[in-house]
């Protein structure tokens, strides 16, 4: 529930389009890393004139640098929010939902048909915890299609989105609204852990929830040393592949991921990991697949289909893990934008599957809801699994 309803004037605009760059599972586009300016004080609408003026308690608005480079004013009191391409998820982790206003248009599906190869919103862990959210207003979709007029009626203190310059230029120029850069696509790789972990601070500092980030990053930090202390006591490391891999939709047993994050955090073997040195979906060749032949796989439940088809081919039957009966389902990572969480507790999954000595104390499922009570202030796990088939063996 928003705490606080503010008066304003309504500007009366006509419905533009915005063309955004959509890529990796639908909300991934270029960054930099953010500064605040928060000994600066911009009450007049230029920032230059009141560059490196005091703050004091009673201004109005802080500058700051998001993540695309852009210099934005922003008001040092928010209690409405809108986040867009895929900026909600970051809003639960730090405990702001209930300043939030709308959501975008896939986050308000309840259910879809078996063919649809996109999210919706009971998927994701962010709106499992956090189901009365869906019932919010659609801003738009992710990326386009933005409802300028509806978004100008709900009068937002500030608009988050992930990852597009183009689309926050857009939209602030033409809504007069303080629109924030934020970074919404993977971690894996050292680079995109920075920006994630730089992003998180500056939505932080912008809605008074520091403590809050640093809990989040501190936490994330626990996790994986936690994983890589267990992972270090054991003597076998079996090799790996992650098959269907999303990212704008559904895919089949040659998408992968290089840099996997669960893979990552556990130091595991991972028989892509040259393929790019970054966490990325990336599209191998069968050949490649059966020249790598893993000891075991893990497949996300966003591509079941997909891959089990695949499965069913001959080339692929002779694979080890196959053979072996070692192919496992997942949680989807990659799930619109990147669910950080899910990504820890596939991590503890997918360890109890390698390194059952080392794991013995986890209960996956148990440990998955710690993680979402944690990150998204509810379990999440069953609703998820009811919908996505959740932790376990794919049985050919």
């Amino acid at each position: 529930m928003n705490k606080t309803l503010k008066k304003s004037l309504v500007m009366v605009f006509s419905v533009f389009m915005v063309v955004a760059i959509v890529m990796s599972c639908g909300c991934i586009g270029g960054n930099t890393a953010p500064t605040t300016n928060l000994d600066s004080a911009n009450t007049s609408g230029d920032a230059d004139q009141n560059k490196g003026a005091e703050t004091t308690k009673n201004a109005e608005f802080i500058t700051v640098t998001d993540m695309a480079g852009r210099t934005v004013e922003v008001p040092t009191e928010i209690n409405r929010i809108i986040g867009l391409g895929c900026s909600l998820r970051e809003i639960v982790y730090l405990d702001s939902e209930d300043k939030v206003i709308a959501i975008e248009m896939r986050e308000s599906v309840k259910a879809k048909s078996d063919d649809d190869k996109f999210p919706c919103g009971t998927e994701l862990p962010y709106l499992a915890a956090n189901p009365e959210l869906i019932d919010l207003p659609v801003a738009g979709k992710a990326g386009a299609n933005y409802n300028y007029e509806a978004i100008l009626k709900m009068n937002p203190d500030i608009i988050f989105i992930g990852n597009n310059k183009d689309a926050a230029e857009d939209l602030q120029s033409k809504l007069n609204i303080p629109v924030v850069v934020v970074y919404t696509a993977a971690i894996g790789s050292e680079g995109q852990n920075k920006k994630f972990e730089d992003s998180l601070r500056l939505m932080g500092k912008i809605l008074d929830k520091e403590e809050r980030a640093n809990e989040v990053l501190d936490k994330m930090e626990e996790y994986k040393n936690d994983l890589k202390s267990r992972v270090s006591k054991a003597t076998v490391h079996p090799t790996v592949y992650v098959a269907g891999r999303a990212y704008n939709g559904a895919h089949g047993i040659t998408t992968t991921d290089p840099r996997w994050p669960p893979f990552e955090f556990l130091g595991a073997n991972n028989v892509a990991y040259n393929v790019s040195k970054i966490s990325e979906g990336k599209e191998v060749s069968k050949e490649q697949v059966v020249a790598w032949n893993p000891e075991y796989i893990f497949v996300s439940e966003a591509s079941m289909n997909e891959v089990t088809a695949d499965l069913a081919k001959p080339e692929f039957q002779g694979l080890n893990a196959v053979k072996n009966g070692k192919v496992y389902k997942v949680l989807p990572y990659c799930w619109y934008a990147f669910n950080k969480d899910t990504a820890i507790a596939n991590a503890y999954y997918v360890g109890k599957v390698l390194y059952p000595e080392q794991f013995a104390d986890i209960n996956p499922e148990e440990k998955a809801d710690e993680i979402y009570t944690f990150f998204d202030g509810g379990v999440a796990y069953e609703e998820i699994a009811n919908r996505m088939g959740g932790y376990g063996k794919l049985e050919a």
